[in-house]
């Protein structure tokens, strides 16, 4: 009982360290790779933009002096792509890199090996500008997944900003594209076909997305660069510029030099942001690191000392204390699922029980004095149970004849008032006092159902029957004629379908109390409908307001209620007409269920089984 969750302490204690270990082992690499692999990928990725953006001005002019610049920029960008296959192919950094890190790094290499065959297209001039950005873009693109890879780390807070810098670097990169792609069309001002507007399009709308992405989870004192950066002149003039070329009203002032002096200055100050907020976020590795070092260490050690210390006095007293609580458990469980639950049952039939018969003293099964203390408690546990239900049982039995003698003789004289009333009614032919007879009639009525609501609740039923089958119409317009404010209550057409007669009443009630809810809960301008239509299982009644509705769980609960009525207990007196329904529902077979109506107030389902509904040879005889 003690080995099993010790073992699985020394597992879980085993499993945490070696995570803890291991994660800041990982934030100890950041800044190794960090040096040998972002540092240069970086550096390179920056060489191929400015490559990007001359290749683009030299297939736009064909110049000499085009060419000339192109190939010095070549030259920069070969020593740089030299210097990034050496600082990242030494055994540090590849130790460093886990496996996905290794497929971003292969992918990297892999598009930097295609830039030979790019530089071949461009000297012949074989290749347009929208193509070109996109080839241009395989490098500097890998080099972010790349680099994105190598700041995964279960820091959260590193995880997030690296991502954010990262989005901020992807959109840097949509704009020098978009640099490249207007600085070739504009120096020779050539026209702008779909398809080079499409690509400048979507360049433009791509980097605007991705700097806002990374915007927003960025902390303050990364993003004040970028802040800055925004209220820029530079970046404002290069916005307004971007935003004519998009909506093709280029005009003549719209040169290529004053396009190259607004890239240069917005370039220059994103890529400080970018390069400070990187060297910040590597230095924040290794202090995580450090203190994720210690926390695992002092909690490794505690925990296994803890572990030791608790294996060690828990193999002492494992043997006998399994034995004593085996056979406490043992004599317990026969308590609780045997014995208890069959006296119960008993005094539910009610059938007298012998207290002293029935709850035996359990016997201590060892000698250590918690576990017979423990013993004596369960015995004296069952013994006070079996009491209370003996008591319970005969309280209940109690209250519920007192209710059903005082609500069948409220019950009585209720329906001898509603006779009075009734002939009163006849014999009346003033209409003032006619309504005040209408209206004490009504709620003499009212009276009469809480009368019979009673009975329920104490067991019995009703005595009210009817001999002949009535119509379901007509039954809930007798339920609606026992509800206080019956004026908002509306029954809508429905087919001709009528009950048995010994059901009626139970069901009026049963209506009564559903529609009587619905008005309660429900703004007092509004309609509570009634519809009702047979089914393959019977006849369906929806009973529908428009109220505040309830949550879920309540929904949920009262329908459990409903499904399951159970016992009345004079100390849950909410809900009453509930419990009624339920016991109501459950003498017939009928179906209630309650579900969100779509007007935002609670709709009340009722299937009358096809068992209560009267046959249709009865039905056309009692309508003849």
């Amino acid at each position: 009982m003690l080995v099993i969750p010790l073992v699985s302490l020394v597992a879980l204690w085993g499993f945490a360290t070696t995570i803890t270990t291991s994660e800041s082992l990982n934030l100890l690499t950041i800044s190794t790779l960090y040096e040998s692999i972002g540092v240069p990928g970086d550096k390179l990725a920056r060489s191929l933009q400015r490559e990007h953006l001359l290749s683009a001005e030299y297939l736009a002019t064909g110049s000499t002096e085009a060419r000339s610049l192109l190939d010095d920029q070549r030259r920069l960008t070969d020593d740089d792509r030299q210097e990034f296959r050496r600082s990242s192919s030494t055994s540090q950094a590849q130790n460093a890199m886990s496996p996905p890190m290794k497929a971003r790094y292969n992918d990297a290499v892999a598009a930097a090996d295609e830039l030979d065959d790019l530089r071949q297209d461009v000297n012949g001039r074989r290749i347009d500008l929208v193509t070109l950005g996109q080839r241009y873009a395989w490098l500097p693109t890998a080099m972010i997944a790349l680099i994105n890879s190598m700041t995964l780390s279960n820091n959260v807070e590193l995880y997030q900003q690296s991502r954010s810098l990262t989005s901020i670097g992807l959109a840097e990169d949509h704009m020098t594209r978009e640099f490249a792609l207007a600085s070739g069309l504009l120096l020779v001002h050539s026209r702008w076909e779909e398809p080079e507007r499409r690509a400048f399009t979507q360049l433009a709308a791509k980097r605007e997305f991705l700097f806002e992405q990374g915007m927003t989870e960025l902390e303050p004192d990364l993003r004040a660069p970028f802040e800055k950066l925004i209220v820029s002149d530079a970046y404002r003039q290069f916005q307004r510029m971007e935003a004519r070329i998009v909506s093709g009203t280029i005009g003549p002032d719209l040169t290529h030099a004053a396009w190259r002096q607004v890239s240069l200055d917005v370039d220059k100050v994103f890529r400080a942001a970018i390069d400070n907020g990187g060297v910040a976020l590597a230095s924040r590795g290794e202090p995580v690191a450090i203190a994720t070092f210690v926390r695992a260490g002092v909690a490794g050690i505690l925990g296994l000392a803890a572990v030791v210390l608790s294996l060690f006095v828990s193999l002492r007293a494992a043997g006998a204390l399994s034995r004593e609580l085996g056979g406490l458990r043992s004599a317990a469980q026969q308590l609780a699922e045997v014995r208890l639950p069959r006296v119960v049952e008993r005094l539910r039939r009610g059938e007298k029980v012998d207290v002293a018969l029935e709850a035996p003293e359990l016997e201590p099964p060892g000698t250590t004095a918690e576990v017979r203390d423990v013993a004596h408690a369960f015995s004296a546990v069952q013994h006070t149970a079996v009491d209370a239900a003996v008591d319970q049982a005969r309280l209940r039995e109690s209250v519920g004849q007192a209710l059903r003698n005082l609500a069948r003789r409220s019950q009585g004289l209720l329906q001898r008032q509603l006779k009075l009333l009734d002939a009163m009614q006849r014999q009346t032919e003033d209409s003032t006092a006619l309504e005040d007879l209408f209206r004490l009639d009504h709620l003499t009525t009212r009276m009469r159902r809480h009368a019979e609501g009673l009975i329920v609740l104490s067991g019995g039923s009703p005595g009210r029957t009817h001999r002949n089958p009535v119509a379901v119409a007509e039954t809930l317009q007798g339920a609606v004629a026992e509800v206080e404010d019956y004026p908002r209550v509306r029954v809508y057409p429905m087919p001709e379908v009528s009950v048995k007669g010994s059901t009626v009443t139970d069901l009026i009630h049963l209506f009564a109390e559903l529609i009587e809810n619905a008005t309660a809960y429900s703004p007092p301008h509004t309609e509570v409908s009634v519809r009702g239509e047979a089914v393959a299982k019977g006849f369906a009644v929806e009973i529908e307001d428009r109220g505040l509705g309830m949550s879920a769980e309540d929904i949920d609960a009262i329908n459990r209620r409903l499904a399951s009525p159970p016992e009345f207990s004079l100390a849950d007196t909410e809900r009453l007409g509930l419990i009624v329904v339920g016991r109501l529902a459950t003498r017939h077979g009928v179906r209630v269920q309650l579900r969100p109506s779509p007007f935002g107030g609670t709709t009340a389902i009722v299937l009358i089984p096809a068992a209560v509904l009267a046959p249709e040879a009865v039905l056309e005889g009692a309508g003849a």
